[in-house]
């Protein structure tokens, strides 16, 4: 196998890792575990990089969620404002997700 097919092959197999996480961390974001999906967040964050647009969008939307699940106010905020940045002109979040952003935002905007 030559070098770059090898290098090529590996690019492709840590890309899949990296969106893997992310699948699991919704999974356990949609199913209450939410500290399980702020740990593979969390693990997931030097590489947000790597994600493409449409991903990054997804990790900054679970990530403020799943802050504003356990009732960590400022981070939900933080992610979420930067979702809400991210993601003004694209239609990668659903519109029942777009409305649930929106209401955490203001919830978290309003409290102490």
């Amino acid at each position: 196998m030559s070098r770059a097919l090898a290098l090529a092959l590996l690019t492709l197999s840590a890309c899949a890792n990296y969106q893997d996480q992310l699948e699991r961390a919704e999974i356990h974001y949609r199913a209450a575990r939410y500290e399980h999906a702020l740990t593979n967040l969390e693990d997931l964050e030097p590489d947000l990089g790597r994600l493409d647009a449409r991903e990054r969008i997804r990790y900054h939307f679970v990530r403020g969620m799943t802050h504003a699940r356990l009732q960590q106010r400022g981070d939900a905020r933080h992610w979420l404002a930067l979702t809400r940045e991210i993601s003004a002109n694209t239609t990668v979040l659903s519109n029942d997700a777009v409305a649930s952003m929106r209401r955490v935002l203001t919830e978290t905007e309003n409290a102490p």
